[in-house]
């Protein structure tokens, strides 16, 4: 009978999962990873550095709506915003209604998106190379889909 305590010989291989949930969560973690390693010597982690080139295309936005664009919940996305407005990277301002927040990038952000290009660059190159052909496009091709799908099912969910 094979012992199943036997110690595992080289480094521990993530584990394959049948839960959707579980195995995007998996991918994002380890993609993180590369693009945070890439991004390091920028101060920029990638988490930050998709919220500053989303505003850098979409311009000034209410909050609400940055947080619909990037599949962020209110509370994380304040969380993210915070240090980026300490940096001045980003402005946060009151819209017409005081309960509404607008939030756009700066000068200085525009300036840390091009500064953080380089690094960006490399991680994108980095997983186009180590993907298996056709993942990269299929990947780009998917992911929207499963987005819309997660958002349209949330929203079909009793509150």
């Amino acid at each position: 009978m094979e012992d199943v305590n036997q110690p595992i010989l080289g480094k521990p291989q993530p584990t394959v999962t049948p839960c959707l949930c579980a195995a995007l969560r998996q991918a994002a973690r380890a993609v993180t990873r590369i693009y945070d390693a890439e991004l390091r010597e920028t101060g920029l982690r990638s988490t930050q550095h998709s919220l500053l080139r989303l505003l850098d295309r979409v311009g000034e936005i209410r909050q609400g709506d940055l947080g619909e664009m990037a599949s962020l919940d209110a509370t994380t996305l304040t969380r993210s915003l915070r240090p980026l407005e300490k940096r001045g990277w980003v402005t946060i301002r009151a819209g017409a209604d005081r309960r509404e927040k607008l939030v756009a990038i700066t000068v200085a952000g525009k300036a840390k998106v091009e500064q953080a290009r380089p690094a960006w660059l490399m991680a994108q190159e980095r997983m186009r190379r180590t993907l298996p052909d056709g993942t990269w496009n299929a990947l780009f091709a998917a992911l929207p889909d499963v987005t819309k799908a997660a958002s349209t099912t949330l929203a079909s969910l009793p509150s």
